[in-house]
C-alpha cells in the first residue's frame, strides 16, 4: 500500500511482463467465451414458445434494497456505522394501466406522482467495527441492534401486528435453537419460543437473542471492514419481510394473495449465514401455494429478477440467435455446459441456498430477462432427484404464462431489460455516494457519541 500522496511506479509492470512464471500460468488458463454461430443456434434450439394469457396479477408489490458503510473517520478507516434501506412498491394494476388516458400518448403526471407515494422504505442502522452499541463490545452490541430493529414497529405488516422477529418464529415452527452461545461459544442450547426470545449463557452470562439465528454477527469483527455482514443483513431482511408481508395479507384475505404478484430484484435466494432459512421460506410459499389451490384459486407469482450475473451475461450473448417470445428453464447440466463451463460442483445447484428457479425469457419486443420463479416443491430432500424436478417447466404452469404476461405488461425503456415497479422499488431504495452518503457520513459523526 502506497503512503498518502505516493504514485506508483512507471515502471513497476516490467517485472510480471518479464516474468516466465506468469507467461506459463496464462498459457494453461482458459475462459469463457461467445458461443459461435452453431453452438449458440445449438443452444437456442433448447428454447421453446413462451406460454401467453391476459389473466395478470391485480396487485403488484416489488422489493429492492441498498446498503451504505462508509468509515466515520479518515484517520480510523475501520470504524463504521452500516445504514440498510429496504423499499417495497405496491400498486394494483388498474392504478398502473390508468397512467394513460385512452386516446392520449402521455402519461398523466398527477397519477405517475401517486403511483410514487404508494412506496414504502424502511431504514435500519447496524454498528460497525470499533463502535460499541449500549456498552457492549462489537460483536455482542450488534447482535443486540439486530434483535432491536427486527423486533421493532417498523419491521410490522401492519403496525402493531406482525414483526420480522415473529416470522423467524413462523418459519421455523414456532420453536428455535441456538446451539451455543454467539458471545462466548459456550454450549447450549439456547431454546427460543414465541414470548421468550432472550436467553442468557450461563458461562459469560451474555444475552442470546432469538435473532441470533441468522448468524450474521459471525462476519463481524472487533477491527476490519465489516461491510460483508452489513450487506448480509440487507439479502436477509428483504427476503424476510417480504414472507412477513405474504404471512399478513393471507392471515386477512387469501384471495388477495392469490391475485398478488411479488417481485424481488435479485435471484430468490440467501446466502451466506442466514442462509438456513431458505428452505424454511420455501416450505412457507409452497404452504400458501397448497391453501390457495385448497380454496380453489390461482397461486401467488413470486419471482426475483436479475439484472447482472453469469445467467444473464449468457443470455444477452445468445440473444440474438434467440426467438422473440421464447424461454428456457436453466438446469444444471444447461448451467454447467454453457454457463459456467465446468462440470457441476453438486448434485443440486443452489441447494444451500436458491428457493427459485432459473428461467430466461426472450419478451416479443426482444428484451432479455432472467426470471427466478419460487420452486413448486415444499422441500428439497433428494438432491439429484429435486435437481431434474426443478427444471421441468410443467411444474411452473401455474406461474409461467402469468410472469411472462405480467414481464411483458411492465417493460420499459428506461434502462437496460427492466420494468417499472422493480426501477421504482429501486429508486426509492438506492443510496447514492453523493449526496446520500455525504449526509449519512455528515448525519453520524454529529450524532455518534
Amino acid at each position: 500500500m502506497p503512503y498518502e500522496g505516493q504514485q506508483a511506479s512507471k515502471r513497476g509492470h516490467i517485472d510480471i511482463v518479464k516474468n516466465e512464471d506468469v507467461k506459463r500460468f496464462l498459457s494453461d488458463c482458459k475462459y469463457l467465451t461467445q458461443p459461435g454461430d452453431k453452438v449458440a443456434e445449438g443452444i437456442a434450439a433448447l428454447y421453446q414458445s413462451a406460454p401467453n394469457c391476459e389473466d395478470l396479477p391485480r396487485l403488484v408489490v416489488a422489493s429492492d434494497s441498498s446498503a451504505y458503510s462508509e468509515p466515520i473517520d479518515k484517520k480510523f478507516p475501520s470504524t463504521q456505522i452500516g445504514y440498510v434501506k429496504t423499499s417495497f412498491m405496491a400498486f394494483d394494476m388498474g392504478d398502473y394501466n390508468g397512467l394513460v388516458e385512452p386516446g392520449s400518448p402521455f402519461v398523466d403526471p398527477y397519477a405517475a406522482a401517486s403511483l410514487h407515494n404508494k412506496a414504502r422504505a424502511v431504514a435500519f442502522t447496524l454498528p460497525g467495527s470499533n463502535v460499541r452499541y449500549k456498552g457492549m463490545r462489537v460483536q455482542d452490541g450488534f447482535r443486540r441492534a439486530v434483535y432491536e430493529q427486527l423486533s421493532d414497529e417498523r419491521t410490522q405488516i401492519p403496525k402493531g401486528g406482525f414483526s420480522v422477529k415473529d416470522m423467524l418464529y413462523h418459519l421455523e415452527q414456532g420453536h428455535i435453537s441456538i446451539e451455543k452461545c454467539p458471545s462466548c461459544g459456550a454450549p447450549g442450547p439456547h431454546l427460543f419460543s414465541k414470548g421468550k426470545d432472550e436467553s442468557k449463557c450461563s458461562g459469560c452470562e451474555a444475552a442470546v437473542y432469538v435473532t441470533d439465528s441468522l448468524r450474521i454477527h459471525e462476519q463481524i469483527s472487533d477491527q476490519g471492514d465489516n461491510s460483508a455482514a452489513i450487506t448480509r443483513f440487507m439479502n436477509a431482511i428483504e427476503h424476510l419481510q417480504l414472507a412477513t408481508l405474504l404471512k399478513a395479507m393471507s392471515d386477512n384475505n387469501l384471495s388477495t394473495v392469490s391475485a398478488t404478484a411479488i417481485i424481488v430484484d435479485g435471484p430468490l435466494a440467501l446466502f451466506g449465514q442466514p442462509a438456513r432459512y431458505h428452505a424454511s421460506i420455501q416450505a412457507f410459499y409452497n404452504g400458501l401455494f397448497a391453501r390457495c389451490a385448497d380454496a380453489d384459486l390461482p397461486p401467488p407469482v413470486i419471482m426475483g429478477l436479475q439484472k447482472d450475473g453469469m445467467v444473464m451475461d449468457h443470455a444477452r450473448s445468445l440473444s440474438p440467435y434467440l426467438e422473440n417470445g421464447s424461454f428456457c428453464a436453466i438446469s444444471d447440466k444447461y448451467r454447467a455446459e454453457y454457463i459456467n463451463g465446468i462440470a457441476p460442483l453438486t448434485d443440486n445447484f443452489g441447494h444451500e441456498t436458491y428457493y427459485g428457479q432459473d428461467f430466461i425469457y426472450k419478451t416479443n419486443s426482444g428484451r432479455i430477462f432472467d426470471i427466478c420463479l419460487a420452486y413448486p416443491f415444499a422441500n428439497k430432500q433428494n438432491r439429484k432427484q429435486f435437481a431434474e424436478q426443478k427444471a421441468d417447466s410443467k411444474h411452473y404452469e401455474p406461474w409461467l404464462a402469468r410472469a411472462f404476461a405480467l414481464v411483458r405488461h411492465l417493460e420499459f425503456d428506461l434502462y437496460e431489460n427492466s420494468i417499472v415497479p422493480v426501477a421504482l422499488a429501486h429508486r426509492h431504495a438506492s443510496i447514492s455516494l453523493s449526496p446520500g452518503g455525504t449526509l449519512l457520513d455528515v448525519l453520524t459523526k454529529k450524532h455518534l457519541s
